[in-house]
Parts: C-alpha cells; sequence; structure tokens
C-alpha cells in the first residue's frame, strides 16, 4: 500500500464503533485462539496489529505510560521536522488537530496541540514528549504500529487497543533515514472521531515525505563533508578510514582490513576514545590493532574520526627455530599484547601461570597453551572441587601428560609443597588463579615458580571481541565455522556487557553457529536480552546516569558545557547519553 492509499474510510458509524469495541474486547478476553483470523470484523492490518499485543501481553489499559524525558532536542529526525512542524502550525493554529513526531522507539519527541480542545485531549491520552507510544507499550496506535508495520496506518476510535486513544483517530506514517533504509521514526496527525478529515491520511503522508526531504539533504551535506575528508586522507600509501556512527569510508589499501565487524570494532572504539584533537594512538582492526593518526571532524554537533594508518614497524627477526614457531599457528590468546607475554614466557623456558577473575577464558587459554607446548592429552585438575587434585596431577606428570591447574588461589596451606613440586615438573604445566582471591602464601608459591599473565573479560578488551569471536567460529566443525556475523549483529555482541565471562560468549557463538549452519547471523537471531535497547541499571549506573543528566539540565542541553562540568571529553558524554538511553 502506498503512503496516500487507505483501504478503509476515515471515519466510522456509531453501530461500527460500538461493533469494533466489543471485537476487541473479545479478542482480549478470549485470547488469540478464541477466533481464527478474520472474523473481528476489523480491517486485516488493525486485527494483526491486536493479536500482536494480546500474544505479548500489552497491558489493555496500564495506570501509567512510560515515560523518559526528552531532553535532546537537537537530534537529527528532530532537527529536519522542525520547520516542517513550524510551517504547518500556522496553518492549523484553529484546527483541532495535533501533530505528533515519535523517535524509532515509539518516544514522542515532538507534539504541536495549538487548539485548546485538541490538546486537552491529548494530554488526557498523555500523548505528549517523553512518553512512550510504542505498540509494546500501549498498543495498536497510529505512531507505534507504523513502526512495527513500516507503512502508513490509519487507527480510528476503538481500533486502537487501549480505551484511552478510543476518542482519537490517527493517522501515521513512517518516516525512513535516506541511504539506511532504517526507519528514523513515525508522524501521526490526530483529531477527535468526529472530526476526522477525508484527506487526513494524504497529508500525514506528505507531511512525512517532507521530513524525509529534509533528512536527506542534511545527510546528503553531513557525507559530502565525510566524503572531502576521505579525499584529504585517502591518498596515502598505508590505509585510511573515515568513520561516523553510521558509516565508514576506506581506500583501497583501507579495504584488505575490513569486513562485517570493521565499522562497529572502529567506530565503538573512537565513540569511547576517540582524542579532541589530532593524535598518534593504537586502533582496534578486525585483523589485529595498528598505530594510527586520528583527526575528529566535527559538523554541527556530530563528531567523526579520520584515521590514517601508520607504516608496521619491523619486528626484530632471531631467526631461530622458537621464532618460528611463534609465528606458526592461532593465537594463544585473542588480545595481541597478552598473546605476546604469553610467547615471550614460553620462548625464555619459563612457567606460565594465567591469572584474572571468572569469565576470563583461563581454562581455554590453558589448553592453548599447553597444546602451544605439545602436552598430550592433558589433565585438567580443580582443587577448589576435587579433594584428589594432587594424586591424579602427579599420576599425569609421571605419566608424561600435560597438566593444567585451576583456581590455585583454593589450594589450601598444607598441598602448597605439592603445588610447587608440580609446577617444578619437567612435563608442561600450566596454572590459573584469580589474584582477587589467593592467599599470600599461595601467591607467593606460584610467584617463585612461574611468569603471571593476566587476562581480562570481554567487556574489559570490547575492541579484541571479533578476533575471539573468530577463534571460537575456527575451533568449530563445518559447516558451522563457515558462520557470518552482520554488522548489525557485531554492534550488538560489543555492546553486551558479558557478565558471564568468555564462557558465555562462547555459549552465545557455539548457538548461534548450529542454528546459522555456516550461514550469516542477523540481529534478530541473537537472543532477547543481547537485543534489548539497554539492560536495567545498577546504582552506580544510576548514580552516573543522574549525574549526566543534571549536567545537561544545568546546562540548558549544551553538551559541551555539560561535558566541562562532569570533567569528560565531549565524545565520552555522547556515549554515555547512548548508555543511559539520553539520547
Amino acid at each position: 500500500m502506498r503512503r496516500d492509499e487507505s483501504r478503509h474510510r476515515p471515519t466510522l458509524s456509531s453501530v461500527e464503533l460500538v461493533r469494533t469495541r466489543r471485537s476487541r474486547e473479545a479478542l482480549v478476553d478470549r485470547g488469540v485462539l478464541g477466533a481464527p483470523p478474520g472474523h473481528a470484523g476489523v480491517p486485516s492490518l488493525i486485527e494483526t496489529s491486536w493479536r500482536r499485543c494480546v500474544g505479548e501481553g500489552v497491558p489493555v489499559a496500564p495506570e501509567h505510560l512510560p515515560y523518559r524525558e526528552p531532553d535532546d532536542v537537537s537530534a537529527a529526525l528532530s532537527r529536519a521536522a522542525a520547520p516542517v512542524l513550524d510551517r504547518l502550525r500556522v496553518s492549523f493554529a484553529d484546527v483541532a488537530v495535533a501533530m505528533v513526531l515519535s523517535d524509532a522507539t515509539g518516544r514522542i519527541v515532538v507534539r504541536h496541540a495549538d487548539e485548546r480542545r485538541q490538546r486537552t485531549a491529548m494530554d488526557r491520552a498523555s500523548a505528549a514528549e517523553g512518553f512512550d507510544l510504542s505498540e509494546r507499550a500501549v498498543g495498536t496506535n497510529g505512531l507505534g504500529t507504523v513502526l512495527v508495520e513500516r507503512r502508513p496506518v490509519l487507527v480510528r476510535g476503538p481500533e486502537h487497543y487501549n480505551p484511552r486513544f478510543e476518542d482519537l483517530t490517527c493517522a501515521g506514517t513512517p518516516v525512513f533515514e535516506p541511504y539506511t533504509g532504517r526507519v528514523a521514526g513515525s508522524f501521526s496527525l490526530a483529531c477527535a472521531v468526529r472530526d476526522v478529515h477525508p484527506l487526513m491520511t494524504a497529508m500525514t503522508a506528505d507531511i512525512g515525505r517532507q521530513i524525509e526531504e529534509r533528512l536527506l539533504d542534511e545527510a546528503g551535506e553531513r557525507r559530502r563533508r565525510l566524503v572531502s575528508s576521505y579525499l584529504a586522507v585517502g591518498g596515502t600509501g598505508e590505509g585510511a578510514f573515515v568513520v561516523d556512527e553510521d558509516t565508514v569510508l576506506a581506500n583501497r589499501q583501507g579495504l584488505v582490513h575490513g569486513g562485517p565487524d570493521l565499522h562497529p570494532l572502529l567506530w565503538r572504539f573512537l565513540a569511547d576514545r576517540g582524542p579532541d584533537r589530532t593524535r598518534r594512538m593504537i586502533v582496534p582492526l578486525p585483523d589485529g590493532p595498528r598505530e594510527a593518526v586520528v583527526e575528529p571532524i566535527r559538523d554541527r554537533g556530530r563528531t567523526a574520526f579520520s584515521v590514517r594508518l601508520l607504516p608496521e614497524r619491523a619486528t626484530p627477526d632471531t631467526g631461530g627455530a622458537d621464532a618460528a614457531r611463534d609465528r606458526a599457528g592461532a593465537p594463544l590468546h585473542h588480545v595481541p599484547d597478552v598473546d605476546r607475554r604469553i610467547r615471550q614466557a614460553l620462548r625464555l623456558g619459563e612457567r606460565v601461570v594465567l591469572t584474572g577473575g571468572d569469565g576470563t577464558g583461563r581454562r581455554h587459554t590453558g589448553l592453548r597453551v599447553l597444546r602451544f607446548r605439545g602436552a598430550r592429552d592433558p589433565v585438567v585438575v580443580d582443587p577448589s572441587r576435587d579433594g584428589d587434585w594432587a594424586p591424579t596431577a602427579r599420576a599425569a606428570v609421571a605419566a608424561g601428560r600435560g597438566v593444567l591447574v585451576l583456581r590455585a588461589h583454593a589450594v589450601v596451606p598444607d598441598e602448597l609443597p605439592a603445588l610447587a613440586a608440580l609446577a617444578a615438573a619437567d612435563p608442561p604445566v600450566v596454572i590459573t588463579y584469580d589474584a582477587d582471591r589467593v592467599d599470600d602464601a599461595s601467591l607467593g608459591t606460584v610467584r617463585r615458580l612461574a611468569t603471571a599473565v593476566r587476562l581480562p573479560t570481554p567487556a574489559q578488551s570490547r575492541e579484541h571481541l571479533p578476533a575471539l569471536v573468530r577463534s571460537m567460529l575456527a575451533d568449530l566443525p563445518e559447516p558451522d565455522r563457515g558462520t557470518r556475523l552482520a554488522p548489525a549483529a557485531w554492534d550488538l555482541l560489543a555492546g553486551w556487557h558479558w557478565p558471564g565471562g568468555v564462557a558465555e560468549l562462547r555459549t552465545t557463538v557455539v548457538g548461534l553457529a548450529r542454528r546459522a549452519g555456516g550461514g550469516l547471523v542477523e540481529p534478530a537471531d541473537l537472543p532477547d536480552e543481547l537485543r534489548a535497547r539497554r539492560r536495567s541499571a545498577g546504582l552506580l549506573e544510576r548514580a552516573e546516569r543522574d549525574a549526566v543528566l543534571g549536567a545537561l539540565r544545568t546546562a540548558g542541553g549544551n553538551r559541551s558545557r555539560a561535558a566541562r562540568a562532569l570533567g569528560i571529553g565531549r565524545t565520552t558524554l555522547y556515549r554515555k547519553m547512548r548508555e543511559f538511553g539520553l539520547d
């Protein structure tokens, strides 16, 4: 259906109003299995939305609608819509109609209702800036249902799922982002049921097109600036990129470092740690970190970065067998610096102890180290769970097998000599412990015999997450190992905080690969909690969010002043705002 088409009349007779209300109430009471589709006597799009709401357990009449303060009035959608809606306010000044704009989540960001009677009706329905009118929050309506259907929607009176909107008729249309085709938000004209105009749907569609044209103009200008920046750096002999929140431009040399994870990896890193002025720094790339010159590009409150890779420094080659062995095979750890320290210790003939808390992948890395050292059929013992770990480990050493000792911080004082003897044995032995739990006696014993290397959690090394995921996929059998992740899926993986550490990540990756069977993983394939906009905030996060919100209020919405008041960079403030849902 085109924007300017409607399959049903904009008005309902008094009989149709009653019948529609009864149909909706019957569906809510009986559930989606109470009657087959097509028997509700309403347009199919409305019935489909009703059934979706009932199936998802959307409350029919919640006491309060979700609300979030609309503190970011400079978003691209609001900027594009402002001149269009301001121009129309003059025409609608004395007309009982409201203009409502929502963002892509269904939150109202702009509402104009200048006629007193219509403004009162909208306030009574909580249809005002900051309120969430997504379908999941309030059911079928002219903003939220548009976002789900991605097409124009006309919702008349009791076709609304929530009775508080029954006195309104709303014609809504999606607003699409240029270039990406993503839904940026939705626009709706709302009026009383008795005041519906036959051209209401067509007018809504035309206003939506005007907003999209403004978005196109702004995006086109922004992309022209990005291209200009790219042309300034793209002719270098090394790889070069220009990256913003939506786009990455790369020259021919930069393409060799590319892949679907390039943009989420590089942008997430720069949004968090990007400099305020030109500087040299190490940036993460899918094939490993590189030194680069990074320069911020600012335009109308948005930030982008140009990244020029510097020539790689030559690494001295000892020319021996150890050097050849170090260059062969898969990395021992996905973080290059950690991998380098482990390999250096092994090359010098030192024993290795791996430290770090739960979720750092100590077991997985320990087994890789043992395989690297040629251990056959290594034995894994855990003093925290097995009281007979010491005899088992001694038997393995006597048989010439490698041994991995997990959680050595749980070793009791009487067993420390056994641990010391084990670490001094000829067959390869790797020990792991949690530095935050080990006592001084155990720590002293282990550190006298081995070189400690600390492992980070996935959340502490987000820039290296793609390398870790690829290593996990490489360990899988065919066809699962050929599984690929779409860029948006990479972005969601990088945004999750992985409370279960490496084990949680591995379970997720293995599960996705089994279901994809060598195909492409899209965001819809990820677990629900990873696809959620943001997780529940703890006390510390809530306090940080309140501090950011307070600084923005005090600064009157000026982000530069707010960032200075908080003592952080503007880029970090932008990241915090996105993280806390304040964008």
